[in-house]
């Protein structure tokens, strides 16, 4: 039989027509405003920036960026997936961050474990330094050494042989590392209860948001039980979300709680009193601004009835 030729599928031919390209004209000129907001964003940060170190204010504020997020969601609408304005926005917060000052982070990256590298990717974006660390106590000392901003630290286990937050304490009050962000930041509709979350540490202050959730770090009677602890917490006023400890003869423990909670506040000495220990101590060491929860269903429109072939 003769050999039968190969034929090249045939290439679909570009369409055109006066209505595709009205709007491929609106689009271009859309992106050149987009692009021209953005570069006026940026000459705005970098005079914010120039006031924040003339009146000595902190350059890093998670809080307001959490602020601005929850406002843009708010007023979104239409059919782009709230997921993406957060990526969006988190990018442009990650690289204009580099213009008010050199910020850099370390992540923890357990070995086989690259998801927190891709965590702290996904929130500081992909202008930031970032470099890695084999351990969580070994990025927290390169924070506490000023060598970077922040450390992306695993969240900690209920039980922990060596546990990096012990060494929140360290330091003067005004030099102190605290949890200042959780990650991921945002709920994903497919992956809802993802197996590695992190936190991010720095030297920066935490600050209300408005929607935050605390951490306080107690040191105890090694009598006072993990029960009891959550139940006393109750009791004044505070609501545990987790609790992490380290045992032994000085056991340590970090409890989660809702709300935005500092030493001053009143609930933390009625917290200390209820534990009826006189050597007990109970100091706040950051939190966090609670991530969006992201719509999990995304309208898009109405796709036309196709129609039968002849």
């Amino acid at each position: 039989m003769p050999d039968k030729k190969k034929t090249a599928p045939a290439q679909a031919k570009p369409y055109n027509s006066p209505e595709l390209d009205a709007i491929r004209q609106k689009i271009d000129e859309l992106d050149n405003r987009i692009h021209d907001t953005l570069m006026e964003r940026a000459e705005l940060v970098l005079k914010v920036g120039e006031e924040k170190r003339r009146n000595n204010i902190q350059i890093v504020q998670p809080a307001r960026e959490a602020r601005m997020i929850r406002r843009l969601l708010e007023r979104h609408k239409g059919v782009l997936p709230q997921m993406a304005v957060v990526r969006i926005w988190r990018e442009l917060v990650g690289a204009v961050s580099l213009l008010q000052t050199g910020l850099k982070a370390v992540v923890a990256v357990p070995e086989g474990q690259h998801e927190y590298w891709d965590l702290a990717r996904d929130y500081f974006g992909s202008c930031l330094p970032m470099q890695k660390a084999a351990t969580p106590m070994t990025a927290i000392s390169v924070l506490k050494d000023d060598k970077v901003t922040f450390a992306v630290v695993p969240r900690p286990l209920s039980e922990d042989e060596q546990p990096w937050w012990t060494f929140l304490t360290q330091g003067a009050s005004d030099e102190r590392m605290k949890i200042v962000m959780a990650l991921p930041y945002g709920e994903d509709p497919a992956n809802p209860n993802p197996d590695h979350r992190a936190l991010i540490v720095s030297k920066s202050g935490f600050d209300d948001s408005g929607q935050d959730n605390s951490f306080l770090l107690i040191q105890c009677d090694p009598a006072i039980s993990r029960a009891r602890l959550i139940d006393t917490a109750k009791k004044a006023g505070l609501t545990a979300l987790n609790l992490s400890s380290k045992r032994g003869a000085s056991p340590v423990h970090l409890m989660e709680v809702q709300d935005y909670v500092t030493d001053k506040d009143p609930r933390v000495e009625e917290f200390r009193k209820g534990l009826e220990d006189s050597g007990a101590s109970i100091l706040c060491v950051g939190g966090y601004p609670v991530p969006p929860s992201y719509a999990r269903s995304v309208k898009s429109p109405e796709a036309e009835p196709a129609k039968a072939s002849a």
